[in-house]
Protein backbone atom coordinates (compact mmCIF):
# COMPACT_ATOMS: atom_id res chain seq x y z
CA UNK A 1 0.00 0.00 0.00
CA UNK A 2 1.50 3.35 -0.78
CA UNK A 3 1.46 6.24 1.33
CA UNK A 4 0.52 9.46 -0.01
CA UNK A 5 2.79 12.48 1.57
CA UNK A 6 2.84 16.23 1.10
CA UNK A 7 6.46 16.71 -0.56
CA UNK A 8 7.84 20.27 -1.83
CA UNK A 9 10.79 20.76 -4.02
CA UNK A 10 12.07 23.58 -2.20
CA UNK A 11 11.44 24.02 1.73
CA UNK A 12 10.36 27.62 2.60
CA UNK A 13 13.57 28.65 5.02
CA UNK A 14 13.27 31.57 7.27
CA UNK A 15 15.60 33.18 10.12
CA UNK A 16 14.21 34.12 13.45
CA UNK A 17 15.71 36.43 15.69
CA UNK A 18 14.77 36.75 19.38
CA UNK A 19 15.28 38.06 23.23
CA UNK A 20 15.95 35.59 25.82
CA UNK A 21 12.10 35.08 27.84
CA UNK A 22 10.30 36.10 24.83
CA UNK A 23 7.56 33.78 22.59
CA UNK A 24 8.17 32.57 19.33
CA UNK A 25 6.25 31.19 16.21
CA UNK A 26 7.98 29.32 13.96
CA UNK A 27 5.73 29.08 10.85
CA UNK A 28 4.70 26.06 9.15
CA UNK A 29 1.81 26.04 6.18
CA UNK A 30 1.03 22.74 4.66
CA UNK A 31 -1.12 23.26 1.36
CA UNK A 32 -4.09 21.06 2.64
CA UNK A 33 -6.20 20.22 5.63
CA UNK A 34 -5.55 16.32 5.37
CA UNK A 35 -3.04 16.28 8.18
CA UNK A 36 -2.80 13.58 10.56
CA UNK A 37 0.70 14.12 11.57
CA UNK A 38 2.64 17.03 12.46
CA UNK A 39 6.41 17.02 13.61
CA UNK A 40 8.58 19.55 14.78
CA UNK A 41 12.25 18.60 15.04
CA UNK A 42 15.87 19.89 15.43
CA UNK A 43 18.41 17.99 14.22
CA UNK A 44 20.63 18.06 17.03
CA UNK A 45 18.32 16.12 19.65
CA UNK A 46 18.50 13.21 17.82
CA UNK A 47 15.61 11.02 17.87
CA UNK A 48 13.31 13.60 20.45
CA UNK A 49 11.17 15.69 18.38
CA UNK A 50 10.65 19.60 19.37
CA UNK A 51 6.81 18.20 19.33
CA UNK A 52 4.97 15.86 17.13
CA UNK A 53 1.26 15.86 16.84
CA UNK A 54 -0.68 12.88 15.92
CA UNK A 55 -4.28 11.49 16.03
CA UNK A 56 -5.71 14.74 17.15
CA UNK A 57 -3.13 14.83 19.91
CA UNK A 58 0.29 15.75 21.18
CA UNK A 59 3.00 12.93 22.14
CA UNK A 60 4.56 13.98 24.86
CA UNK A 61 6.66 10.72 25.35
CA UNK A 62 8.37 11.82 22.19
CA UNK A 63 9.07 15.09 22.62
CA UNK A 64 12.64 16.07 24.16
CA UNK A 65 12.59 17.11 28.08
CA UNK A 66 13.72 20.97 27.44
CA UNK A 67 10.38 21.40 25.25
CA UNK A 68 7.94 19.94 27.35
CA UNK A 69 5.32 22.47 28.28
CA UNK A 70 7.02 25.31 26.41
CA UNK A 71 5.63 24.11 22.73
CA UNK A 72 2.26 23.77 21.33
CA UNK A 73 0.49 24.26 17.91
CA UNK A 74 -0.48 27.87 17.00
CA UNK A 75 -4.06 26.54 15.94
CA UNK A 76 -5.16 23.11 17.29
CA UNK A 77 -7.67 22.57 14.43
CA UNK A 78 -4.77 23.48 11.99
CA UNK A 79 -7.34 25.72 10.46
CA UNK A 80 -5.96 26.28 6.16
CA UNK A 81 -3.04 24.18 6.75
CA UNK A 82 -1.69 26.33 9.40
CA UNK A 83 0.66 23.99 11.66
CA UNK A 84 2.64 26.53 13.00
CA UNK A 85 3.95 26.37 16.58
CA UNK A 86 4.45 28.88 19.73
CA UNK A 87 7.96 28.09 21.57
CA UNK A 88 7.49 29.48 25.50
CA UNK A 89 10.28 31.68 27.32
CA UNK A 90 12.89 31.12 24.68
CA UNK A 91 16.61 30.75 26.07
CA UNK A 92 20.01 30.32 24.31
CA UNK A 93 20.29 26.66 24.68
CA UNK A 94 16.81 26.75 21.53
CA UNK A 95 19.15 28.50 19.40
CA UNK A 96 19.13 25.89 16.16
CA UNK A 97 17.61 24.78 13.31
CA UNK A 98 14.34 23.71 13.18
CA UNK A 99 12.24 21.62 10.17
CA UNK A 100 8.53 21.34 9.93
CA UNK A 101 6.97 18.08 8.12
CA UNK A 102 3.42 16.80 7.87
CA UNK A 103 1.45 13.88 6.78
CA UNK A 104 -1.55 13.01 5.54
CA UNK A 105 -2.74 9.59 6.34
CA UNK A 106 -2.82 7.66 9.58
CA UNK A 107 0.51 5.20 10.50
CA UNK A 108 1.86 3.77 13.27
CA UNK A 109 5.73 4.60 12.67
CA UNK A 110 6.58 7.70 14.54
CA UNK A 111 10.62 7.72 14.20
CA UNK A 112 11.56 10.59 11.94
CA UNK A 113 13.93 7.88 9.93
CA UNK A 114 10.83 6.48 9.10
CA UNK A 115 8.53 8.95 8.10
CA UNK A 116 10.19 9.88 5.28
CA UNK A 117 9.15 13.09 4.29
CA UNK A 118 10.64 16.36 3.22
CA UNK A 119 10.12 19.37 5.54
CA UNK A 120 7.96 22.31 4.45
CA UNK A 121 9.45 24.88 6.92
CA UNK A 122 13.04 24.76 7.50
CA UNK A 123 13.94 28.14 10.39
CA UNK A 124 17.19 29.24 11.61
CA UNK A 125 16.53 30.35 15.45
CA UNK A 126 18.67 32.63 16.98
CA UNK A 127 18.73 34.25 20.82
CA UNK A 128 20.24 36.21 21.86
CA UNK A 129 20.51 37.79 25.33
CA UNK A 130 18.29 40.76 26.01
CA UNK A 131 19.85 43.99 26.31
CA UNK A 132 20.86 45.51 29.47
CA UNK A 133 19.27 48.42 31.56
CA UNK A 134 21.01 50.87 32.84
CA UNK A 135 19.66 52.07 35.89
CA UNK A 136 21.25 54.91 38.49
CA UNK A 137 19.98 55.38 42.09
CA UNK A 138 21.30 56.90 45.27
CA UNK A 139 22.76 55.40 48.27
CA UNK A 140 19.32 55.05 50.79
CA UNK A 141 16.58 54.88 48.31
CA UNK A 142 14.77 52.11 46.99
CA UNK A 143 14.80 50.87 43.43
CA UNK A 144 12.82 48.71 41.55
CA UNK A 145 14.62 46.31 39.26
CA UNK A 146 12.08 45.09 36.37
CA UNK A 147 11.65 42.11 34.61
CA UNK A 148 8.44 40.68 32.33
CA UNK A 149 7.83 37.16 31.67
CA UNK A 150 5.90 36.34 28.92
CA UNK A 151 3.42 33.84 30.17
CA UNK A 152 2.15 33.44 33.84
CA UNK A 153 2.61 29.82 34.05
CA UNK A 154 5.92 30.84 36.66
CA UNK A 155 6.92 28.63 39.51
CA UNK A 156 10.22 29.66 39.96
CA UNK A 157 11.83 33.43 39.91
CA UNK A 158 15.69 33.78 39.95
CA UNK A 159 17.46 37.45 40.62
CA UNK A 160 21.03 36.76 40.74
CA UNK A 161 24.38 38.54 40.44
CA UNK A 162 27.54 37.21 39.08
CA UNK A 163 29.90 37.97 41.95
CA UNK A 164 27.49 36.21 43.99
CA UNK A 165 28.70 32.42 43.37
CA UNK A 166 25.95 30.39 44.45
CA UNK A 167 23.61 32.82 46.31
CA UNK A 168 20.84 34.26 45.23
CA UNK A 169 19.74 38.01 45.39
CA UNK A 170 16.18 36.40 45.27
CA UNK A 171 14.68 33.32 44.68
CA UNK A 172 11.31 32.36 44.17
CA UNK A 173 9.66 28.99 44.29
CA UNK A 174 6.77 27.10 44.81
CA UNK A 175 4.61 30.32 45.77
CA UNK A 176 6.99 31.47 48.12
CA UNK A 177 10.43 33.24 48.82
CA UNK A 178 13.61 30.98 49.52
CA UNK A 179 15.60 32.98 52.27
CA UNK A 180 18.15 30.07 52.54
CA UNK A 181 19.37 30.43 49.37
CA UNK A 182 19.73 34.30 49.56
CA UNK A 183 22.58 36.44 50.16
CA UNK A 184 23.01 37.46 53.38
CA UNK A 185 23.70 41.04 52.61
CA UNK A 186 19.96 41.32 50.98
CA UNK A 187 17.81 39.40 53.84
CA UNK A 188 15.14 41.27 53.86
CA UNK A 189 15.70 44.26 52.04
CA UNK A 190 14.37 42.67 48.58
CA UNK A 191 11.05 41.21 47.47
CA UNK A 192 8.70 40.79 44.55
CA UNK A 193 6.90 44.00 43.46
CA UNK A 194 3.37 41.95 42.79
CA UNK A 195 3.64 38.20 44.76
CA UNK A 196 0.44 37.48 42.40
CA UNK A 197 2.87 38.31 39.23
CA UNK A 198 0.26 39.45 37.43
CA UNK A 199 0.59 39.48 33.73
CA UNK A 200 4.01 38.56 34.38
CA UNK A 201 5.35 40.58 36.40
CA UNK A 202 9.04 39.47 38.26
CA UNK A 203 10.43 42.85 39.13
CA UNK A 204 11.37 43.36 42.65
CA UNK A 205 12.28 46.07 44.58
CA UNK A 206 15.17 46.32 46.15
CA UNK A 207 15.20 48.67 49.64
CA UNK A 208 17.67 50.97 51.06
CA UNK A 209 20.59 50.63 48.32
CA UNK A 210 24.67 51.28 49.43
CA UNK A 211 27.18 51.89 46.89
CA UNK A 212 27.91 48.00 47.62
CA UNK A 213 24.84 47.24 45.70
CA UNK A 214 26.16 48.36 42.04
CA UNK A 215 26.45 45.54 39.80
CA UNK A 216 24.79 43.54 37.05
CA UNK A 217 21.35 42.01 37.88
CA UNK A 218 20.38 38.67 35.49
CA UNK A 219 16.28 37.97 36.18
CA UNK A 220 15.30 34.34 34.80
CA UNK A 221 11.90 32.14 35.21
CA UNK A 222 11.16 28.78 35.23
CA UNK A 223 7.63 27.41 33.72
CA UNK A 224 7.90 23.74 35.05
CA UNK A 225 8.42 21.97 38.39
CA UNK A 226 12.07 20.78 39.13
CA UNK A 227 13.83 19.52 42.47
CA UNK A 228 17.21 21.24 40.98
CA UNK A 229 18.06 24.28 42.82
CA UNK A 230 21.69 25.46 41.29
CA UNK A 231 21.68 28.23 38.30
CA UNK A 232 23.35 25.59 35.85
CA UNK A 233 20.72 23.66 36.95
CA UNK A 234 17.61 25.28 36.78
CA UNK A 235 17.26 25.46 32.99
CA UNK A 236 15.74 29.00 33.58
CA UNK A 237 15.42 31.54 30.72
CA UNK A 238 17.32 34.72 31.26
CA UNK A 239 14.53 37.49 30.81
CA UNK A 240 16.57 40.72 31.66
CA UNK A 241 19.57 42.26 32.42
CA UNK A 242 19.81 45.57 34.69
CA UNK A 243 23.31 47.24 35.62
CA UNK A 244 22.55 49.00 38.61
CA UNK A 245 25.15 52.02 39.75
CA UNK A 246 24.76 53.49 43.44
CA UNK A 247 25.88 56.86 44.40
CA UNK A 248 26.32 59.07 46.61
CA UNK A 249 23.76 61.55 46.97
CA UNK A 250 24.55 65.21 46.11
CA UNK A 251 25.30 67.64 49.26
CA UNK A 252 23.14 70.07 49.89
CA UNK A 253 23.78 73.91 48.76
CA UNK A 254 22.53 76.67 51.12
CA UNK A 255 21.46 79.53 49.09
CA UNK A 256 20.13 83.20 50.67
CA UNK A 257 18.51 85.71 48.91
CA UNK A 258 16.15 89.02 49.22
CA UNK A 259 12.73 88.96 48.17
CA UNK A 260 12.44 90.30 44.48
CA UNK A 261 15.64 89.62 43.46
CA UNK A 262 16.49 86.81 40.30
CA UNK A 263 18.00 83.54 41.79
CA UNK A 264 20.21 80.81 40.01
CA UNK A 265 19.87 77.71 40.87
CA UNK A 266 22.76 75.90 39.93
CA UNK A 267 22.91 72.07 38.63
CA UNK A 268 25.75 70.63 36.00
CA UNK A 269 24.67 66.86 34.30
CA UNK A 270 27.71 64.54 34.23
CA UNK A 271 27.52 64.89 30.20
CA UNK A 272 25.66 66.12 26.67
CA UNK A 273 23.28 63.09 26.74
CA UNK A 274 20.12 64.74 28.30
CA UNK A 275 16.32 64.10 27.47
CA UNK A 276 14.85 65.62 30.42
CA UNK A 277 15.22 68.18 33.22
CA UNK A 278 13.07 68.19 36.32
CA UNK A 279 13.16 70.83 39.08
CA UNK A 280 11.24 69.95 42.24
CA UNK A 281 10.25 71.11 45.61
CA UNK A 282 8.69 68.26 47.79
CA UNK A 283 5.93 70.32 49.03
CA UNK A 284 4.85 70.89 45.30
CA UNK A 285 3.12 67.38 45.18
CA UNK A 286 2.60 66.27 41.90
CA UNK A 287 3.35 69.53 40.23
CA UNK A 288 7.24 70.74 39.21
CA UNK A 289 9.00 73.93 39.77
CA UNK A 290 10.46 73.29 36.06
CA UNK A 291 10.41 70.47 33.19
CA UNK A 292 12.16 70.40 30.20
CA UNK A 293 11.37 67.53 27.64
CA UNK A 294 13.76 66.85 24.44
CA UNK A 295 14.22 70.94 24.54
CA UNK A 296 10.95 71.67 24.97
CA UNK A 297 9.76 73.60 28.43
CA UNK A 298 6.63 71.75 29.47
CA UNK A 299 4.57 74.99 31.15
CA UNK A 300 1.24 72.71 31.96
CA UNK A 301 3.43 70.53 34.63
CA UNK A 302 5.06 73.75 36.16
CA UNK A 303 3.07 74.58 39.32
CA UNK A 304 1.11 78.19 39.04
CA UNK A 305 3.29 80.20 41.66
CA UNK A 306 6.12 79.14 38.99
CA UNK A 307 4.85 79.72 35.36
CA UNK A 308 6.57 82.35 33.45
CA UNK A 309 9.05 83.08 36.61
CA UNK A 310 11.53 80.01 36.00
CA UNK A 311 13.48 79.13 33.13
CA UNK A 312 16.89 77.67 31.66
CA UNK A 313 19.65 79.52 32.48
CA UNK A 314 21.33 78.11 28.96
CA UNK A 315 18.57 76.66 26.82
CA UNK A 316 21.36 74.71 25.08
CA UNK A 317 22.32 72.87 27.77
CA UNK A 318 25.95 73.60 27.34
CA UNK A 319 28.40 71.24 29.04
CA UNK A 320 25.43 69.69 30.98
CA UNK A 321 24.23 73.00 32.19
CA UNK A 322 20.70 72.64 33.49
CA UNK A 323 20.82 75.10 36.39
CA UNK A 324 17.59 77.71 36.06
CA UNK A 325 16.62 81.33 37.10
CA UNK A 326 14.12 81.74 38.91
CA UNK A 327 12.79 85.59 39.10
CA UNK A 328 11.27 88.09 41.54
CA UNK A 329 11.79 85.67 44.63
CA UNK A 330 9.22 86.09 47.35
CA UNK A 331 9.21 84.67 50.90
CA UNK A 332 6.72 81.62 49.90
CA UNK A 333 9.85 80.15 47.35
CA UNK A 334 12.04 79.43 50.46
CA UNK A 335 12.24 75.26 50.28
CA UNK A 336 14.13 72.95 48.96
CA UNK A 337 15.02 72.51 45.32
CA UNK A 338 15.96 68.84 43.70
CA UNK A 339 17.55 68.69 40.07
CA UNK A 340 16.73 65.82 38.70
CA UNK A 341 18.04 64.90 34.71
CA UNK A 342 17.43 61.98 32.59
CA UNK A 343 20.07 60.85 29.70
CA UNK A 344 19.58 58.42 27.03
CA UNK A 345 19.54 54.70 28.14
CA UNK A 346 19.73 56.13 31.84
CA UNK A 347 17.11 56.81 34.49
CA UNK A 348 16.11 59.45 35.84
CA UNK A 349 19.58 61.02 38.27
CA UNK A 350 19.27 63.36 41.04
CA UNK A 351 21.94 65.64 40.89
CA UNK A 352 21.71 68.36 42.41
CA UNK A 353 19.95 69.63 46.29
CA UNK A 354 19.77 73.43 47.20
CA UNK A 355 18.19 75.02 50.16
CA UNK A 356 16.90 78.25 49.19
CA UNK A 357 16.36 81.15 51.98
CA UNK A 358 13.85 84.19 50.75
CA UNK A 359 14.71 87.23 53.16
CA UNK A 360 11.16 89.50 53.47
CA UNK A 361 11.42 93.03 51.82
CA UNK A 362 12.72 95.72 54.05
CA UNK A 363 11.15 99.23 55.20
CA UNK A 364 9.30 100.83 51.98
CA UNK A 365 8.28 97.09 50.51
CA UNK A 366 11.47 96.86 48.65
CA UNK A 367 14.34 94.34 49.02
CA UNK A 368 17.13 95.93 51.30
CA UNK A 369 20.43 96.29 49.09
CA UNK A 370 23.51 95.72 50.53
CA UNK A 371 24.60 99.50 50.57
CA UNK A 372 21.61 99.61 52.34
CA UNK A 373 22.83 97.51 55.57
CA UNK A 374 25.97 99.63 55.77
CA UNK A 375 23.59 102.56 56.23
CA UNK A 376 21.66 100.78 58.91
CA UNK A 377 24.45 99.23 61.01
CA UNK A 378 25.78 103.36 60.99
CA UNK A 379 22.95 104.90 61.64
CA UNK A 380 22.04 102.55 64.30
CA UNK A 381 25.83 103.26 65.78
CA UNK A 382 25.18 106.88 65.82
CA UNK A 383 21.94 106.31 67.94
CA UNK A 384 23.47 104.27 70.39
CA UNK A 385 26.04 106.82 71.00
CA UNK A 386 23.72 109.61 71.51
CA UNK A 387 21.66 107.93 74.13
CA UNK A 388 24.86 107.16 75.89
CA UNK A 389 25.47 111.18 75.67
CA UNK A 390 21.97 111.96 76.98
CA UNK A 391 21.90 109.33 79.80
CA UNK A 392 25.11 110.58 80.68
CA UNK A 393 24.01 114.28 80.96
CA UNK A 394 21.35 113.43 82.56
CA UNK A 395 22.84 111.68 85.43
CA UNK A 396 25.42 114.42 85.70
CA UNK A 397 22.73 117.07 86.96
CA UNK A 398 20.90 114.87 88.81
CA UNK A 399 24.69 114.51 90.90
CA UNK A 400 24.11 118.44 91.03
CA UNK A 401 21.20 118.69 92.44
CA UNK A 402 21.64 116.75 95.34
CA UNK A 403 24.56 117.85 97.08
CA UNK A 404 24.53 118.69 100.32
CA UNK A 405 21.01 118.50 100.60
CA UNK A 406 20.58 119.92 104.26
CA UNK A 407 21.90 123.29 103.97
CA UNK A 408 19.05 126.48 103.87
CA UNK A 409 19.74 129.23 101.55
CA UNK A 410 21.47 131.87 102.28
CA UNK A 411 18.69 134.51 103.32
CA UNK A 412 17.63 132.17 106.76
CA UNK A 413 20.84 131.70 108.02
CA UNK A 414 22.36 133.34 110.62
CA UNK A 415 24.38 136.38 111.37
CA UNK A 416 26.64 135.61 113.85
CA UNK A 417 29.38 138.77 112.68
CA UNK A 418 26.60 141.33 113.88
CA UNK A 419 26.47 139.79 117.20
CA UNK A 420 30.23 139.90 117.82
Amino acid sequence: MLIQRVIFLSAEQKIVVSSSGQNVTLTCRAPNKNIVVVEWSRADLESDYVLLYRDEQLVPEHQHPSFKNRVDLQDRQMKDGDVSVILKNVMINDAGTYECRVFRRRTNRRKRALLKTDPISIITLRVVAPPEINVTAESGQNVTLTCRAPNKNIIVVEWSRADLESDYVLLYRDEQLVPEHQHPSFKNRVDLQDRQMKDGDVSVILKNVTINDTGTYECRVAQRRTNRWKRALLKTALISIIYLRVVAPPVQKNITAESGQNVTLTCRAPNNNIIAVEWSRADLESQYVFVCWDGQVLPEEHHPSFKNRVDLQDRQMKDGDVSVILKNVTVNDTGTYQCRVQREDDSVALISIIYLVVAPPGPGGGGVSEGGYVGLIFGLLVAAVLLVVVVGLLIYRKKQQNQDPYQPPAEQQPEFSREL
